[in-house]
């Protein structure tokens, strides 16, 4: 995220981390300044603020915060990806290298879109959602809040609905609806737990 940030002109001043041992130690030559839950109102209103975290729960709990207390979530989207104009995409939302974002598709708030993901026409991607790298993402289906797609997966045309909260594993290729809070792993998908 802080290299997509600084290929769109952005200039990352520092990083929040919860972690005690990582305050005033360098990632990628800019120091880790405090942590995030330290900050309050004034230092949080009208400034940009990325969220790079994988867990999608905490990402939007975070991004809703820093929106809340009037701070900024840009959306980034990688020069190289390639968005249809009649794409609708959310605040906050990360699209990375080489995606390819098919006719009316609608991408919501907080999502991430990692390098060389598909998305076929008319498909609605949910709040905070994470697509993995090298994932393709079928034509007319809906996939709600807070989804994981592991990487290299496969969701045909034809699925209707991935349930909320619901985590598809790498190299999954999906046949059927997903139910929501549930783990599916293979090829093809199977339910193999709730959460």
């Amino acid at each position: 995220m802080y290299e997509l940030a600084e290929i769109l002109g952005y200039r990352v001043k520092g990083f929040y981390d919860e972690d005690d041992k990582k305050i005033d130690t360098m990632v990628m030559g800019v120091r880790v300044l405090d942590k995030f839950s330290n900050l309050k109102k004034d230092e949080i209103s009208q400034k940009n603020f990325i969220v790079a975290i994988g867990n999608n729960k905490i990402r939007q709990t975070i991004m809703e915060k820093i929106n809340k207390l009037g701070g900024i979530t840009p959306t980034l989207i990688h020069p190289t990806a390639t968005i249809s104009p009649s794409a609708e995409i959310g605040k906050g939302v990360y699209i990375q290298a080489n995606a390819y974002i098919w006719t009316k598709v609608k991408i919501d708030d907080y999502c991430i879109i990692s390098p060389n993901v598909v998305i076929c026409h008319h498909t609605s991607i949910g709040k905070a959602c994470l697509i993995s790298n090298v994932s393709g993402i079928g034509a007319s289906l809906k996939i709600e809040d807070r989804v994981f797609v592991g990487m290299g997966s496969t969701i045909v045309t034809g699925v209707k609905v991935i349930g909320q909260d619901s985590i598809i594993g790498a190299g999954a290729v999906v046949l059927n609806d997903v139910d929501e809070k549930s783990v599916y792993v293979g090829v093809p998908a199977k339910k193999i737990r709730d959460i």
